[in-house]
C-alpha cells in the first residue's frame, strides 16, 4: 500500500509541474519535433511550461488554441494535433507543410477555426475535415489540393463566416457558398472563374471582405458590384483597365481596395465615389498622371502608387489631402525639388531625385516626415555584354567630385574600385556576375552633425549573352508578409537560393542567410532592401519592418 501511495504522489508531482497533462505536452513536443521546431521563427523552450510557448493557449488545464501561422514549420502535416482534443482554434497557415491533412482532424469537434492555407498540402481534404460542424473560419487555399467537387468539401459546414478556397482551380462560384448566410469574408484568389459565373454571390448579404486576386478579370462582375455592403475588395493581379471599372461606383462602403498589378493607365473615375475609402493600392500599373482625380477621396489615409510611370515633380495633388498619412511613390520617374510638407510617411526610392534635391529637404524638414528615399535609380536596369579576353565597362550616371563610389559583386563582395565606372581590362569567366554601385556623400547639419546620404544604382549584370526578357524563374519569386514583424518568407522559388542579403537604406548590410524564412525580429523598425541571389540571378524587394 505504501508503494502505491508513493507512486501516486510521484505521479501527481510530475503532472503538477505543467499547466496541462503530460499527454498534451507530449503531443505538442511531437508537433515541435516533427516540423523542425529548432528552426522555427519562434521556437519553444521545452523546459518551460507549455502555456508560455509561442502560439499555445491553455484554459482550464487543456490546450484550446494553437496558432503557428508563418512560423517556418516544415515536414509532413503533424498528425499529433489530433491528440489535442479540446482545441477550438488551429492555425498552421503560411508554412511549408506537405502531405495530406490528417484524417483524425475530423474528430476535433470543438474547432471553430481551422486554417491550413498557404502550405504545400496535397490530396482531397473532404473526408479529413468532414466532421467539423462548428467551424466558422476555414482556410484551405494556397495549397495543392485536388478535388472533383468543392461543394462536397464544404458540404458539412453551415456556420462559415470566413472562407479561403484560393487555388482550387474553380471555374465558377460553388453553389454551397450561396448556403452560407453568415459569410463575411471570402477569398477566391487564383481561381479562373468565368466572368459570368459569379451568380452564387448574389445572396451573400453579410459579405464584407472579398478577394479575387489573380482571377483573370477583364471587368468587374455584376454580382460583385451589387455587393454594396463590401468594406474590403482585392482585385489585384487581374487585367482591368480604367475603361472597365464602372462596377466600382456602387461600392460606396469600401474602406480598403487593391487594384495592384492591373492594366490601368489612368486613375479610374469611379474612385471619386468612394468617400469612405481609407487605403488604396494602385501599385504596379501604367499610371502616368492625372492624380487630381484622387483629391475627392477625403478619407484616404494610405495610398500606393509604386511601380507606375509617374514623372516630373512630386505630385502636388497629394499635398492637399489632409488625412493622407502614407504615400508610396517608389519606382516611378519623379525628380525636382521636394515640397516643404510631405505626408507623414513618404516613400520615393527608385526615382530620379539627385543629391541636392534630397539633401535640401532632409536638412530642412527631416523631423516632420519619415522619408524613405534610398536607393535612387538614374537609368534603366541593364545588362552589359562581356567577351572573354576583351575589355568591358560598367557605368552609371552619377559622376563628379561630390560622390564617392563603392562597387559590390553579387551584393556581398566589396570591390576595390572607387570610381563612377567599373572597368574590366581582360574579361574572365569569373567576372560574369551582378554588380551594384553605391554612390554616397556627406553633408553637415547646422549642429555640425554629419549626415550620410546614400544613393544606389540598380544592379548591372556583366553577361555572356544579352537576355530578351526577365528569367521566368525570377518572376516567380515573391516575399510575404510586408510589412513584417518577425520574419520574411520567400515564396515560389523555382531556383536554388544561394544567398539572401538585407540592407538598410544607408546601404549597410544588416544580415545574410540562405533560407526561405528570414528572421528579422531583431531588426529596428524601418524600410529595408532584401536581395535574393539564386542560380538564375538576383531579384530585389523593398520591405517594411514594423
Amino acid at each position: 500500500m505504501k508503494k502505491i501511495l508513493f507512486f501516486l504522489l510521484i505521479s501527481n508531482f510530475f503532472c503538477a509541474q505543467w499547466s496541462i497533462s503530460n499527454a498534451e505536452r507530449g503531443a505538442l513536443i511531437n508537433i515541435y519535433n516533427s516540423t523542425d521546431g529548432e528552426n522555427w521563427n519562434r521556437t519553444w523552450d521545452l523546459e518551460k511550461d507549455p502555456r508560455n510557448w509561442f502560439g499555445v493557449v491553455v484554459k482550464n488545464g487543456v490546450v484550446t488554441e494553437l496558432n503557428l501561422s508563418g512560423n517556418a514549420l516544415s515536414g509532413y502535416f503533424p498528425t499529433y494535433v489530433t491528440s489535442l482534443t479540446k482545441l477550438t482554434k488551429l492555425d498552421l497557415s503560411n508554412n511549408k507543410l506537405t502531405g495530406e491533412v490528417a484524417m483524425g482532424i475530423s474528430s476535433l469537434s470543438s474547432l471553430t477555426k481551422l486554417d491550413v492555407s498557404n502550405n504545400r498540402l496535397i490530396g482531397d481534404p473532404t473526408n479529413a475535415i468532414s466532421g467539423l460542424f462548428n467551424v466558422e473560419d476555414l482556410g484551405l487555399g494556397g495549397n495543392k489540393f485536388e478535388t472533383s467537387d468543392v461543394n462536397a468539401v464544404l458540404q458539412n459546414f453551415n456556420n462559415i463566416k470566413i472562407l479561403n478556397i484560393a487555388d482550387f482551380a474553380l471555374v465558377n462560384i460553388p453553389a454551397k457558398i450561396a448556403a452560407f448566410p453568415n459569410l463575411e469574408t471570402l477569398i477566391l484568389d487564383n481561381n479562373p472563374i468565368a466572368e459570368n459565373a459569379y451568380g452564387n454571390l448574389a445572396g451573400l448579404s453579410k459579405l464584407k471582405t472579398l478577394s479575387l486576386s489573380g482571377a483573370g478579370l477583364t471587368q468587374i462582375p455584376t454580382q460583385v458590384s451589387q455587393r454594396t455592403q463590401l468594406t474590403s475588395l482585392n482585385l489585384s493581379n487581374n487585367n482591368l483597365t480604367e475603361q472597365n471599372t464602372a462596377g466600382l461606383a456602387t461600392l460606396v462602403n469600401l474602406e480598403w481596395l487593391s487594384l495592384e498589378s492591373n492594366q490601368l493607365s489612368q486613375i479610374p473615375a469611379q474612385l471619386s465615389q468612394l468617400k469612405k475609402l481609407q487605403s488604396l493600392n494602385l501599385g504596379r500599373n501604367k499610371i502616368s498622371g492625372n492624380l487630381a482625380a484622387l483629391t475627392s477621396m477625403t478619407a484616404l489615409q494610405q495610398l500606393f502608387l509604386n511601380n507606375n510611370q509617374i514623372s516630373g515633380n512630386f505630385p502636388s495633388a497629394l499635398l492637399g489631402m489632409s488625412n493622407l498619412m502614407m504615400v508610396n511613390l517608389n519606382s516611378n520617374q519623379l525628380t525636382g525639388d521636394l515640397p516643404d510638407k510631405l505626408p507623414d510617411i513618404t516613400h520615393i526610392s527608385n526615382n530620379r531625385f539627385n543629391k541636392s534635391q534630397l539633401t535640401n529637404y532632409i536638412l530642412d524638414f527631416a523631423e516632420q516626415t519619415e522619408l524613405n528615399y534610398s536607393p535612387q535609380r538614374y537609368d534603366q536596369q541593364k545588362e552589359v555584354l562581356g567577351v572573354i579576353g576583351q575589355t568591358a565597362k560598367l557605368d552609371q550616371s552619377l559622376s563628379g567630385g561630390d560622390y564617392a563610389f563603392t562597387w559590390f559583386k553579387n551584393l556581398d563582395q566589396k570591390l576595390n574600385a572607387t570610381t563612377a565606372e567599373l572597368n574590366f581590362n581582360n574579361v574572365e569567366e569569373s567576372d560574369y556576375a551582378v554588380y551594384t554601385a553605391e554612390a554616397y556623400t556627406n553633408a553637415v547639419l547646422d549642429n555640425n552633425v554629419a549626415f550620410y546620404l546614400s544613393l544606389f544604382r540598380e544592379p548591372i549584370s556583366l553577361v555572356k549573352f544579352l537576355a530578351t526578357s526577365e528569367n521566368p524563374d525570377l518572376k516567380g519569386i515573391s516575399i510575404y508578409p510586408n510589412p513584417a514583424t518577425d520574419h520574411i518568407n520567400i515564396l515560389n522559388v523555382k531556383t536554388k537560393i544561394e544567398k539572401v542579403v538585407i540592407f538598410d537604406l544607408s546601404g549597410k548590410q544588416m544580415l545574410s542567410d540562405n533560407q526561405e524564412k528570414i528572421n528579422v525580429a531583431k531588426l529596428p523598425s524601418g524600410v529595408y532592401m532584401l536581395s535574393v541571389k539564386t542560380d538564375s540571378g538576383i531579384k530585389n524587394f523593398k520591405f517594411i519592418k514594423q
